[in-house]
């Protein structure tokens, strides 16, 4: 600083002299912990000899924050142009906005700017439809160009963000060779090639608000079409509600898009064939990216380059009525799928000859074709129509199951029943019987299979089965449980025909004791046993309770007797004989038969037939 001098309008100093009063650290924007390099001190000691003429040769020139060279001034303008574009925000964009007064705090407002108001007094002072050219905006001064040189003094790359400012807020629209940018299309203008932007022809006022086309697109988003007015007195107000209108629109038409590619299932169908589905998705995706460009329309100046006609936004209440009518019915599937999800378990679960089951086709089928009249109907008395109908079939079918419920299961008075006649000792008896070879177990057999198969349950309720349509305590499902008629009243055939089987098996076991065969068994037995044996044989009655040894007894007894099978088919086969016509003679003769050959090759006393 001592060692180097700077001569100035005829005045010769030291570097540190020409720096006295100025704090060189501030000037140059060095940090605290820095040293001032050699370069940056000469351009500082520059600034401070030179500022006087400059201030005096452009007075309005604006002040920036950060330094700004010749090299850097298109890297400064392409991040303010970006950034009016909303494209992305940098430190040395927003520099060059706040120098150009194009901020108001972190807002772009041309407002307050007078670079941008010299601009628009400039256009307006052409008249209405009238357009500025470039030579009267920008003109060369010693073979310079500059935006007012005598007074602003601007390089023409702050003029095109200046303009890139005023066609955002919508003031203006510029002309580009072969092109033309208003606030529609601000992306492609950020990124256009820089020295064209410099190079542009032209900048007009853009045309007069379009009040019938912004009240129509109020009204197509919901809102209230007067807002359009609002717009054209600056206000802010109402185009934020359009963007939020816009942003929920757009949403709810990609939902509706998704869920009409993907089909509405409802009651084993889908609510919309091929051709349906086609031409929904047709108007919703044309609506959705008309609504989609409303996007860049987020200022009231935006809203005055609005390209469209009141005619073409209207046109876009088709694509409305099928985001209506998609959402329609998408909630109907949804509001009544349960209820029709429930009709078709309840379907399967009836046999399907029931009525209710060709009662309920029938219904499916004039339901599903309502429903593919929807657009031409009510939609909300359809959905009550439908919500009625489903809810009759589902309490016919709950009374219908819980009749049949009851019929195939035990009542709690029967289950008490039931377990009476498996405690009462019967068929204890019964089975300890079974062991003598001579007793056709098969009949007792099938009584207990009978016996295990009735199900108890007294829990189910109507309720209950409007909630589930099988029954979530027993599983009962009519159409794998038919034909076993009323459960209680099976449970007393089955108790009736324990007493006649125990009875039949006593009179069987009785009157073979009295065959010759089996007299000399007896008299064989131990004397306790023979004793309890010949008391049967007297008494003809089984003694009470029936022990083990006795029934060891009766089978030694009758040890010598020789149990033939007939099988009900084999008997039917036989007396048929090829279906031929028989007389009683000749019937007598086929059973004859039949009977020997079973009992061939046994001695005929000792032979007892047994039916199964």
């Amino acid at each position: 600083t001592s060692a180097f001098t700077v001569v100035h309008q005829g005045r010769r100093k030291a570097l540190r002299e020409w720096s006295s009063g100025h704090s060189l650290r501030e000037l140059s924007r060095t940090a605290p912990s820095e040293r001032i390099n050699f370069r940056d001190l000469i351009n500082t000691v520059a600034g401070i000899c030179l500022e006087p003429h400059f201030s005096e040769q452009a007075p309005d020139y604006p002040a920036f924050s950060v330094p700004i060279t010749s090299s850097s001034r298109g890297q400064a303008v392409r991040d303010a142009l970006r950034r009016i574009a909303g494209a992305s925000r940098t430190r040395l964009g927003a520099a060059v906005l706040d120098a150009l007064g194009l901020l108001d705090g972190s807002r772009l407002d041309c407002r307050q700017s007078k670079y941008a108001a010299y601009i628009l007094d400039r256009v307006r002072s052409k008249g209405p439809g009238q357009v500025l050219n470039r030579p009267e905006l920008v003109q060369k001064q010693l073979g310079v160009e500059y935006l007012a040189p005598e007074t602003l003094r601007l390089e023409p790359e702050w003029a095109v963000v200046l303009l890139a400012a005023l066609v955002h807020s919508g003031d203006l629209v510029l002309s580009v060779a072969g092109e033309k940018f208003d606030a529609s299309n601000l992306a492609a203008l950020a990124e256009h090639d820089l020295l064209d932007l410099v190079e542009f022809k032209h900048v007009q006022a853009p045309r007069e608000w379009n009040v019938p086309a912004l009240r129509a697109l109020f009204e197509l988003l919901g809102l209230t079409p007067g807002m359009a007015t609002l717009v054209t007195q600056g206000k802010d107000d109402p185009v934020q509600e359009l963007q939020k209108a816009a942003g929920r629109t757009v949403e709810r038409l990609t939902t509706a898009g998704a869920v009409v590619r993907d089909g509405i299932p409802f009651w084993g169908r889908k609510l919309l064939d091929d051709s349906a589905s086609l031409r929904l998705r047709s108007v919703l995706e044309k609506t959705r990216t008309f609504v989609e460009s409303l996007q860049v329309y987020t200022t009231p100046g935006h809203l005055k380059g609005f390209r469209h006609d009141a005619a073409a936004v209207s046109g876009h209440r088709e694509g409305l009525e099928a985001l209506a009518e998609t959402e329609a019915l998408q909630g109907l599937a949804t509001e009544l799928g349960p209820a029709a999800a429930f009709l078709t378990t309840a379907e399967a679960v009836l046999p399907s000859s029931h009525p209710w089951v060709q009662e309920t086709k029938k219904a499916r089928e004039a339901l599903l074709e309502e429903i593919g009249r929807l657009p031409r109907d009510d939609a909300e008395t359809l959905r009550h129509r439908l919500r009625r109908k489903l809810n009759g079939l589902k309490q016919d079918y709950a009374g219908i199951y819980l009749q049949l419920h009851a019929r195939a299961r035990l009542g709690v008075n029967d289950h008490r029943r039931k377990n009476a006649i498996e405690g009462d000792g019967r068929l204890a008896r019964l089975h300890a019987l079974a062991a003598i070879d001579l007793m056709p177990v098969r009949r007792l057999e099938e009584l207990q299979q009978r016996l295990d198969a009735l199900k108890s349950c007294a829990a189910l309720t109507r309720e209950g089965v409007e909630t589930q349509p099988v029954c979530s305590y027993c599983g009962f499902r009519p159409d794998l449980e038919t034909g076993a008629g009323v459960a209680g009243e099976v449970l007393s055939r089955i108790d009736e025909a324990i007493d006649g089987l125990l009875s039949d098996w006593t009179r069987t076991l009785h009157g073979n004791l009295g065959s010759p065969a089996t007299r000399e068994n007896v008299s064989l037995l131990a004397p306790e046993r023979r004793r309890r044996v010949e008391d049967f044989a007297r008494e003809g009655a089984l003694p009470d309770p029936l022990e083990p040894e006795f029934v060891d007894a009766l089978r030694e007894v009758l040890a010598g007797l020789v149990k033939v099978v007939a099988r009900t088919e084999d008997l039917r086969t036989a007396l048929l004989d090829g279906d031929s016509p028989a007389t009683p003679d000749e019937m007598k003769r086929r059973f004859g038969a039949y009977v020997d050959r079973l009992a061939r090759g046994q001695a005929p006393d000792r032979v007892r037939v047994v039916l199964e």
